[in-house]
């Protein structure tokens, strides 16, 4: 079990690695080989993980472990949605292909359980100006939201849903993320970050009441194939940390 938690964590380290290398090989030559040698790294690490649980493992019981480490997340934030924004519309912002993913369901149903049924959700995604990548195609490859959406993206996604009090991401915040218009309107929505992929300043936003709370992974976290506890709120807290104004200054290392 252990092994398949290290290929994971190689794998995610690889990704990360050729979406960097992927920005990069404009600029420099030499990034473009190694974005593809660490595309190979991602391949082989996915055949691991489907050799370790799907031939001699149980897939569907480590899927099923993973989808409730996921929801716990949803389950927590609806939680808090309906304790500080109830009666507001929520609008979900997701990657690239959220209406195919079984993960959509999983999520949307636990923010809804979360708040006791008491949540008018609406999933969408973000339409770019620029196309699907941006100019950062990789050998066919399709870069994620959060690599190459703007601040002009996310507003128009957001003027798409005049009527949403709150704006979950899925998808963090662009980088330009000081030029959003968001930030202007006087009666902005209340906005929830679900695993922000680069946090580095967040705190101030936080600080500022721009953003109301963030879900990422604890500093702490603990990634095990062991079944979660039945309780979601201790299931969410052996990988996850709600961070909002109260606490943040507690967190103020994962900022950086």
């Amino acid at each position: 079990m252990a092994g398949t938690v290290l290929i994971a964590a190689v794998m995610f380290v690889a990704l990360v690695g050729m979406i960097i290398c992927s920005k990069k090989q404009k600029a420099s030559p030499a990034a473009q080989p190694i974005a593809i040698g660490l595309l190979v790294v991602v391949i082989v690490c996915g055949v691991l993980m489907m050799y370790k649980t799907g031939i001699f493992g149980d897939t569907n019981n480590f899927m099923e472990i993973e989808n409730r480490y996921y929801a716990s997340q949803g389950n927590v934030v609806g939680k808090y949605v309906n304790s500080n924004f109830a009666g507001k519309k929520v609008l979900v912002l997701m990657d690239n292909g959220y209406e195919n993913s079984p993960r959509t369901k999983i999520l949307l149903d636990a923010l809804n359980e979360g708040a006791g049924g008491n949540l008018d959700i609406v999933a969408d995604t973000l339409t770019l100006a620029k196309g699907p990548n941006q100019g950062n195609e990789l050998q066919g490859f399709e870069m994620p939201l959060f690599e190459v959406m703007t601040a002009k993206d996310f507003d128009a996604a957001l003027e798409k849903h005049k009527d949403a009090g709150v704006i979950i991401s899925t998808i963090g915040l662009p980088r330009d993320v000081k030029a959003m218009r968001l930030w202007t309107k006087k009666d902005r929505p209340n906005l929830i970050l679900i695993s922000a992929a680069d946090m580095r300043g967040y705190d101030a936003l936080i600080k500022t009441g721009m953003v109301s709370a963030i879900v990422a992974v604890g500093p702490d976290a603990k990634f095990t194939e062991d079944a979660p506890p039945k309780d979601i709120q201790k299931t969410f807290d052996i990988r996850y940390v709600l961070i909002d104004e109260k606490n943040v200054e507690q967190y103020s290392g994962m900022f950086r």
